[in-house]
């Protein structure tokens, strides 16, 4: 496989790959609700038809899963890739590390703007930041150097001098899985039993500590009962379980639209979901890597680029698809990625995790032969006093119903 001249005189390289629940087909799965609690519902135009489809697996939230998946190696010592890390310590300690792996603007979130370099001085005024905010698409060297996952997954340096029109960094990396041909589920709700039997018509009182005792026998009803009097709030008792409903839309055969009020939050049944993840190649030539202001680097970082792409959408299918609770899938066979043409035709791409890291390994030696910076140890940082103190007075205000 010659990487360089794939990602030279290719358009992309994708993975379509067909998954079902792991429960067997037919088996119901939980999308993601968002705002209302709904699932993202969606007609899709497929072999002429539109298909009612529903999404699973956002592209978003497979960003952060192939970033796991990286983790884990960088983690096991099965590869090297230049991130900075934030290590919270002491009562914070839970928090472990935050690196540009997980953190959710990557290279320029403010977890690391409002951290500390070794030396103590704020990152944000660091030689380091300076470059990674200098960066753009015709001299992205120094993101190479220090946080090559984020010209992959996408970066925006938003809150830096410049503010929102700090420089921007699509995504070369996309995936999303979606439920196809989907059905509404329904659901009834139903009763959480109290093994306790704590009768609903107890009142009780909880103090600006979070604490709580009992006052004694309720004397209003349902409705005049103040927030924080029922023992439900505290998680006693038998607590109902809502059924909140909303809009199913269709488009029929003749293109008009069918509503009909449906349940949320009842799952879905599919014919089967979709991942479609697309490396594009042609987003990656649009990067320039010059070293000391003299060209000729551009395809062997893009290399690089392309082999840790690949290392992260391998790994993360061998990993498997565990979505959420009652969302989980497996493969309906395992279909190759292919390596999409400049005309449109598709070949087959034969590679694996182990290909993918070996190939990876070898992109990064000619990157060094190169002169190309890579900066394989990771950067340490600490959180400023200022965000130490921010996360402590949250947890006390949340600790309070706050």
């Amino acid at each position: 496989m010659n990487l360089q001249e794939i990602v030279k005189t290719s358009s992309a390289i994708r993975l379509r790959q067909r998954l079902l629940p792991e429960g067997g087909s037919g088996d119901k799965i939980f999308p993601p609700t968002f705002a209302g609690g709904m699932y993202c519902w969606e007609q899709r135009r497929i072999d002429g038809k539109n298909v009612p489809c529903v999404l699973l697996d956002s592209v978003a939230s497979q960003a952060n899963r192939l970033e796991e998946s990286l983790a884990e190696l960088v983690s096991a010592g099965s590869i090297e890739l230049p991130h900075l890390v934030v290590n919270f310590t002491d009562d914070l300690s839970d928090l472990g590390e935050i690196s540009t792996l997980a953190a959710p603007h990557r290279v320029f979130d403010a977890i690391l703007r409002d951290s500390n370099s070794k030396d103590g001085k704020p990152f944000f005024k660091s030689e380091l930041y300076k470059q990674l905010t200098a960066c753009n698409i015709r001299n992205a060297t120094a993101l190479f150097a220090s946080s090559p996952s984020a010209l992959l997954f996408g970066c925006w340096d938003s809150t830096g001098a410049a503010g929102g029109l700090g420089n921007k960094f699509a995504r070369s990396v996309t995936s999303e899985i979606v439920g196809i041909n989907a059905e509404w589920g329904a659901t009834q709700g139903g009763v959480r039993q109290d093994p306790l039997g704590i009768s609903s018509n107890v009142e009780i009182a909880i103090d600006q500590e979070g604490d709580w005792s009992v006052v004694g026998k309720a004397s209003g009803g349902k409705k005049e009962r103040a927030k924080g009097t029922r023992p439900s709030e505290i998680n006693h008792g038998n607590v109902l379980l809502k059924v909140e409903s909303g809009t199913r839309e269709t488009v029929d055969a003749d293109g008009v639209i069918q509503s009909q009020r449906m349940s949320l939050k009842g799952g879905v049944t599919v014919d089967h979901a979709l991942q479609t993840t697309v490396l594009s190649l042609t987003a990656l030539r649009r990067l320039r890597f010059p070293v000391d202001g003299k060209s000729g680097t551009d395809e062997i970082a893009r290399a690089v680029l392309a082999a840790l792409a690949l290392v992260a959408i391998t790994v993360g299918r061998e990993r498997g698809y565990w979505l959420r609770s009652r969302c989980g899938l497996v493969a309906d066979g395992m279909q190759e990625l292919e390596i999409v043409g400049a005309d449109g035709s598709s070949s087959a791409l034969k590679i694996d995790s182990t290909t993918a890291i070996s190939a990876y390994k070898d992109a990064i030696a000619a990157a060094r032969k190169a002169g190309l910076p890579w900066n394989a140890a990771p950067v340490p940082l600490s959180p400023q006093p200022k965000l130490i103190d921010l996360i402590k007075k949250s947890r006390q205000v949340q600790s309070l119903g706050g």
